[in-house]
C-alpha cells in the first residue's frame, strides 16, 4: 500500500471522526470527546502532529486540568482567548479536550453553561463543539492539507472534509498542490460554502500576516460572519464592514486571493461589493 493510499485513508478517517463528534450528542459527553481523540490519536501523521504542538507549542502557563476543572466549578465561565498561532491554539485545545475526558465531563456539566444563551443543553454542547473544538479541527485539516501538498498529491486530487455541525453541512474542500476549490453559489447564501472560504482565509492570514493584533482582530470579524449566518443570511452592511476591514489589511499573494474570493462569493450571492483593489 502506497503512502498517498495510506494518507488518503488517514484523509477520510479524519473527515468521518469530525463529522460523528460535531453531530454528536450532549446527553453522550464525554464519550464523543474519547472516541475522537482515540481514532485520530490512532492515525500516525495527525498523531505526530499533535505530539509537536504539545511539546514545542504549549503556551506557557497552561495547566489544562486546572483550567477545566475551573470552568467545570465556575457557572458562566468559557475559554475565549486562545493564540493565534495555530499549532499553540491546537495543543490549547487538544489538552482541553483530553481533559474532558479524563474528568468525565458529561452533557449536564456547568462546563458547557458559557456556550450558549438560555437553559438548553442541547445548545450549550452545540456552542462548545463550534467555539473550541472546531478550532481544532481546522488546523488539523490545514496540516493535512499542506502533507498532501509536500508528498505532491497534486493534478487535481483534493481533500475534502465534510463537517456537519450547527451550521448547516460546512465541507471544507481543501485544495492540494495544484488543484482549486469551486464554490457553486446557488439559492443565495450557502452556509457550507462561505465556512470552506472563511476557513481559507484565516488558513491564509496566519501564514502571511505577522501582527498579533491583527489575526485576532480577523477571528473576530471571521466569527460575526459565522453568527450571521446561523441567524440566516447575513446583513447587507455587516458584510459591507467585514469586507471594508479585509481590504484594509495588507497580506500577501494568498490571502489576498482569500479576499477576491470572498467578495466573489458574496456578489454571487446578491450582495453587490467592491473587489479589493
Amino acid at each position: 500500500m502506497t503512502d498517498k493510499t495510506n494518507f488518503k485513508k488517514t484523509l477520510h478517517l479524519f473527515n468521518q471522526e469530525s463529522n460523528r463528534l460535531m453531530q454528536s450528542n450532549w446527553e453522550e459527553s464525554p464519550l464523543p470527546f474519547k472516541r475522537f481523540l482515540d481514532r485520530i490519536e490512532a492515525e500516525t501523521e495527525i498523531k505526530k502532529y499533535l505530539d509537536d504542538c504539545v511539546a514545542n507549542h504549549t503556551p506557557d502557563g497552561l495547566d489544562a486540568a486546572e483550567d477545566v476543572s475551573a470552568v467545570a466549578k465556575d457557572f458562566g465561565t468559557m475559554f475565549v482567548s486562545f493564540s493565534t498561532v495555530p499549532e499553540e491554539e491546537s495543543a490549547e485545545v487538544y489538552l482541553i479536550l483530553k481533559e474532558v475526558v479524563a474528568q468525565n465531563i458529561c452533557g449536564r456539566s456547568s462546563f458547557f453553561y458559557g456556550y450558549a444563551h438560555g437553559n438548553k443543553y442541547a445548545d450549550m454542547y452545540k456552542g462548545f463543539l463550534e467555539k473550541v473544538v472546531r478550532r481544532l479541527i481546522t488546523n488539523i485539516g490545514s496540516f493535512l492539507t499542506i502533507k498532501g501538498i509536500e508528498m505532491g498529491l497534486d493534478n487535481g486530487e483534493t481533500a475534502t472534509t465534510n463537517i456537519n455541525g450547527p451550521v448547516q453541512n460546512m465541507q471544507l474542500n481543501q485544495a492540494i498542490g495544484g488543484s482549486t476549490v469551486n464554490s457553486t453559489q446557488t439559492n443565495g447564501i450557502n452556509a457550507s460554502d462561505l465556512n470552506a472560504l472563511l476557513d481559507a482565509l484565516l488558513a491564509a492570514a496566519t501564514a502571511e500576516l505577522d501582527n498579533k493584533e491583527t489575526l485576532e482582530d480577523l477571528r473576530d470579524n471571521v466569527e460575526t460572519i459565522r453568527v450571521q449566518v446561523e441567524n440566516g443570511a447575513p446583513k447587507r452592511g455587516v458584510v459591507k464592514s467585514f469586507v471594508g476591514f479585509l481590504n484594509g489589511i495588507s497580506g500577501g499573494t494568498q490571502f489576498a486571493a482569500a479576499v477576491a474570493q470572498i467578495i466573489e462569493f458574496f456578489s454571487n450571492g446578491g450582495i453587490q461589493l467592491p473587489f479589493s483593489g
